[in-house]
This record gives structure tokens, sequence and C-alpha cells, in this order.
């Protein structure tokens, strides 16, 4: 019998405070019909109901990402680490942020800047990849290098800070992440070169890192890695799929053969577009960022090795001609000296080389165009590499390998953007020191302290990369002590930089040392300026350096790295010994000026005051000269020589006042 109205009514008013057994035996009816009155006209749920479903997990993730935090869970993804004081760079692990399974992972080497932008700092930022970084050299021999040595030598009264962003084995999407980060750091320009490693750079569309083709899918996943949460979701499904998974045997001598291998890309392909498509769509996020933030953008194209350069692998069966036979033909017209037609073949076996380490010139023109309709400089440094180059044609003459310049061709690059940065009124607003073109560059190369250090490494580097896929089957490799050569102490240093088991530093220390053991001063100075470039934020080096060529009686040499170590961080010895040499040659105000500046740090040395004493009489300012040379004797009451200067300088007074 169907329950009535009023019974109905009472369920609905009472099932939440009573049981189906109870309103059963009020009601007197079986349990089965209240039951089924239920299942069938069940209420909807209220709407905090609903609300909870939401706000509970957004709620409990909160709570375990401030937990992370406060625990330090995980890896430090903060975007600036201090390295001093004053100083910071870009985070050393920021690449766990774009590489999920590579391992040696790459960072910026020139990053440094101060904390606080300083009131007449000019500053510059470079972003790109391995080509901006200065590979094989990095930053003993990176255009950015070229460009902070000539500002520093036309801007002296400037803070010049170049500081190098870029990374090997990163493209587009690695940039675009970064740059909100660099704009809050207000640079006044950004240089840009940036293509080659669009389709095997990490989290590109052919990459062994990649996520797909979707830019909003990539950079969504960009934004998430920065929240501790994703990081222990990561590392979760990381330690799950290791379970199951073997270790991919990858070969290569660079993180890029890593993240490449196997992935043939072929011309004209969807996934060739992709990669375009991508770099684009980066490319414009990153103007259109620099635009909004009003900050100057200078790009650059990019330069590959064309004629000296086969391709390294050629499609079969593909509507297209084969690379490898393109790249013959271009040989044969070259020897016949058809240079135009050459050049244009080269250019094409290029584009058919399935292994797309070298950008597509579809890469070049997408960079013109953005910067056309963005209304930024240009420079082009594949013309200009082509220009200089035998033949009109890049090669080994201007080329480490496939896509890396060599010195030379860098220091090209970084005078092109110079130039550049010149015609468009980019440089700093201060009138520069009245030097031409010529004597100002002849300056740069020669305080540039490239070493055979420097050299080494970067000549070892590439005979290991030459040595590995995809230059050669890997079976075919030749042992290490056949290809490269260890006889001297350089030679072992440059290795363990190579295979990570010295830094740098550590090594160049060891050269100068070995070179102030010999007595070769001008080695020593010259390698301890590499290290200072190379590491300006360790101040130590600046006064100990200065120290060793002051003892070996090395003044004009030890002025540099107190001038150096002045401008960083001033001090009472570094101003000091400024102002002892200028005084010794001559430059009677400059040493004032430091020689009151070491006393405002240390107002107890006999020697300072003895030197100002000197300096004050030759501008005939005799009664200071007798007050500093009476606290000189104050401090040192045995210092004969003083005592002499005191009675000269007593006598002159007294000979004055009676004059007067």
């Amino acid at each position: 019998m169907p329950l009535s109205e009023k019974q109905t009514q009472f369920i609905k008013t009472n099932y939440k405070t009573l049981s189906v057994k109870e309103m059963a035996k009020q009601l007197n009816v079986p349990a089965e019909e209240i039951d089924s009155f239920l299942k069938e006209n069940k209420p909807p749920a209220p709407k905090w109901f609903y609300a909870s479903l939401i706000i509970i997990p957004v709620v409990f993730f909160v709570f375990l990402e401030i937990g992370l935090r406060i625990f330090n869970y995980g890896r430090d993804n903060q975007i600036w680490v201090d390295i001093s004081e004053d100083m910071q760079i870009l985070n050393p692990e920021l690449g766990y942020r774009y590489f999920f399974t590579t391992q040696n992972l790459p960072f910026s080497v020139e990053s440094f800047i101060y904390k606080e932008k300083k009131e007449n700092s000019f500053r510059v930022f470079v972003v790109g990849a391995s080509s901006a970084a200065g590979y094989p050299y990095l930053s003993s021999a990176s255009f950015s290098k070229f460009i902070r040595k000539k500002l520093e030598i036309l801007y002296p009264e400037k803070v010049i800070e170049v500081a190098n962003f870029s990374m090997s084995a990163i493209n587009s999407y690695t940039i675009r992440d970064l740059m909100p980060d660099l704009l809050q750091k207000e640079p006044d320009l950004v240089l840009i070169y940036l293509g080659h490693n669009e389709y095997y750079g990490a989290l590109g569309v052919g990459s062994m890192e990649s996520l797909g083709s979707s830019r909003f899918i990539v950079n969504t996943t960009l934004w998430l890695n920065k929240f501790k949460t994703i990081e222990l979701l990561r590392n979760i499904v990381k330690s799950i799929s290791g379970m199951f998974l073997t270790e991919n045997e990858i070969t290569g001598g660079t993180m890029m053969a890593q993240l490449a291998q196997d992935k043939l890309i072929e011309y004209n392909s969807d996934i060739y577009w992709d990669g375009i498509h991508q770099f684009e769509g980066n490319l414009r996020d990153i103007l259109s960022m620099c635009k909004e933030a009003n900050v100057p953008v200078i790009s650059s194209t990019v330069a590959s090795n064309l004629k000296d350069q086969k391709p390294f692998v050629s499609v079969k069966d593909s509507k297209y001609p084969s690379a490898d036979q393109i790249f013959f033909n271009a040989g044969s017209k070259l020897q016949s000296g058809e240079i135009d037609s050459a050049k244009e073949l080269f250019i094409y076996a290029k584009e058919l080389d399935a292994l797309r380490f070298r950008a597509p010139e579809e890469i070049n023109n997408t960079i013109i165009q953005l910067c056309k309709e963005f209304n930024y400089p240009i420079i082009r440094s594949d013309s200009l590499l082509n220009s200089v180059s035998g033949d009109g044609i890049v090669g080994d003459e201007l080329m480490t390998d496939h896509l890396h310049p060599n010195v030379k061709g860098y220091q090209l690059i970084g005078n092109l953007f110079f130039q550049a940065m010149k015609k468009n009124s980019l440089l700093p607003t201060n009138e520069p020191l009245d030097l031409d073109e010529v004597t100002a560059d002849s300056l740069v190369y020669a305080y540039y302290n490239f070493t055979l250090l420097d050299s080494t490494i970067a000549d070892f580097r590439i005979k290991i990369l030459k040595n590995d896929w995809p230059y050669i089957n890997p079976k075919n490799q030749s042992p290490r002590n056949k290809l490269l050569s260890l006889n001297y102490l350089i030679d072992s240093l440059a290795l363990e930089v190579i295979d990570g088991r010295i830094s740098r530093e550590q090594a160049r220390l060891k050269v100068a040392n070995s070179y102030l053991k010999n007595n070769d001063m001008e080695k020593y100075s010259t390698e301890m300026a590499a290290l200072i470039e190379e590491f300006p934020f360790i101040y130590k080096y600046y006064n100990a350096t200065a120290k060793e060529l002051i003892t070996a009686g090395e003044f004009s040499k030890a002025y540099y790295f107190l001038k150096r170590g002045y401008d960083k961080k001033p001090d009472a010895f570094n101003s000091k010994w400024l102002g002892i040499i200028d005084l010794s040659q001559g430059f009677v105000d400059d040493a004032i000026i430091y020689l009151e500046a070491s006393l405002r740090y240390d107002s107890k040395d006999a020697q300072t005051y003895f030197n100002i004493t000197g300096a004050y009489a030759q501008k005939k300012e005799f009664n200071k000269a007798l007050e500093s040379i009476n606290k000189c004797l104050k401090i040192n009451p045995d210092f004969q020589r003083a005592v002499q200067i005191r009675q000269q300088l007593e006598a002159i007074i007294s000979q004055k006042n009676s004059i007067e």
C-alpha cells in the first residue's frame, strides 16, 4: 500500500535525525517501504557538501605546500642565490625545473649581479643556450665577455654588469620561464642569441624530455614546477617508475646528444613545424614581456658551420634529395668557383639534415620577423661570420664544431652586438672615453686574459665531443690516452675540470701557483686576472694577487688588481697601494684621494701617513704634510726617514713664516 502524503512529509522532515527503523515504528509501516521511498526520492546534498569537495583538497595541498617549504623539502627552487654580501647568481639548481631525467644539469656561469642595482650601473642581460654561454670556452671567451670588457674600457666611471644567463641544452621554453624574474632585476638591455636547441633542448618537441607539442601544457607544467608539492609528486612517480624501467643506455659527448639520440626530424615534417611554432610562440612571449617592461632588446640570428660540417643524418626514401648528396654537390660547386651556388647548397644540406642540432633557416626568419614586429633591433651573426670566412661560407676557421664559434667568432659576434648597441643609442648615457674603435678593440684584446688553460679545456671538450655520437659510431671511439695528450700540468688539470673532479677555480689557482714558483709573473698575473674575471665576487683574490706582484716589484701589474679590487670593495690595503703607485708615477691628486681613503679604513698605518706627507709636500701643503708626518711618528717613533722629513718640513714652514 503506497505511503500517504502525511507519511512522506514526515519522512522528508525526519530522515536526517531518525533511522529508517525508528520512522517505520512511528508510522507503523514496513521499513522496506521507507527505505524504497528514500532511494527513489533522495534529497539533494546541501551546497556546503559540494563546496567541501573543492575546498578540502585545496586546503590539503596548501598546507602540504607550506609544510614542505617549512621543512625545506627537496631542492632549493628560489631564483637567486647569494654568493657574497652584495652579489648573487642565478640558482645553479634551476635546471631541475626543466630536466626531469637528465643527470649533470647545466647552469649559467656568468650570471653574477649585484643584489641591488647601483645608481651608476649599466646592466645588460644575455640569454640563450650553449652558443650564447660561450661553449666550449664558456665565460673565458663568450661574446658577453667581449661586450663587458669593451664597456669597462669605454665607461670606466660606470658599474658595468653584463650577466649571462645562458645554459647548454635549453631552448626558448627556459628563457620564457625565466624572463619575468630577470626583468624584475631592471636590466638596461637584453641580448638574445637563441634558436639552435629548439628541437632537442629541454622540453623541445624532439627532446627525450618532451611533454608534447602543446605550449600551453609545457608552460603550465613549468609554472607548476615552482611548487614543492609538484616536486614531491615528481619524485614519487620517478621512484615508482624506476622499479619497472631499466635505465636507458644513452651515449653522447654532450647533454644535447643525450637529449636527441635517435630523434630524427625530417625537413618540412609535422614535428619540424611544431618546433618552428614552439619557437615563434615562446619568442613572441619573451619580446612581449620585454616590451611591457620597457626594456630594450637586441636579437641575433644564429650561425652554423656550413662548409665543414656534413649532415649528421641523411634520410633515405624521402621526397627530398639526400642531404649527403646535396652537401657533396655543394663541395663540387665550391671547387669550381661557383661560390653563390655552393653557399645555397650548403644551406640546403643543413636544412635536410634530419638530426636537427643546427637551427633551420626558418628559425632565423622567425627571429627577423618578430624583431620587426616588435620594433627591436636585430643583428645578422650568420651573415657576419659568412662574410669574414673564406669563400664567404662559414666553416672551421670560425667554428669549433657544428655550431659553436671559436674565440675569434665569439669576439666578432660580441662586437656586432656592441655596434648595434651604439647604432641604436643603447649604450650608457654618459660620455665614453675619447678612444677610436681600433684603440678600444686593441685594449679589449690586450686584456682579454684568455689563457693556455682555457684553450686546453676547450680543445679537450671538442675532441671528446667529436669522439662520440653523432660524429662517429661510439663503437669506433678512440681511448682517451690516445685522443688526449696529457704531458703537462695544464693538460691534466684541464681533463680534471672536464670530468668534474676539480673546479675551474681550483685549476686556475694551481696553474697560477706553478707560474709563481717559476717566477713567471706575466703568466701568473694573466691567469689570476682570468680567475678574477670568472669569479669577480671572491674578493680575496684581488689583494692576494696584488701582494705577490708588489713583492716581485711588478707595480704596474699590481695596479690592475688593486684598482679592480678597489672598485668592488675598497679597503685600507688596495687604496693605500693605489696611492703609493700613483704618487710614484707623479699623479699626486689621485694619490692623495686614495691615501686619504686608506686612512679612513686604517688610521694607524705609519707608512700611509708617510706617503701622504710626500703627496701634500708636492702640492706645497706643508702644514698638512707636517700634521701627517707627526701622526706617522706618533705611531712609529723609530721611523728615522720620517724624523728627517719632519725636520725638513719644520724648516720650510719656519722659513715661510719668517718671510711672511
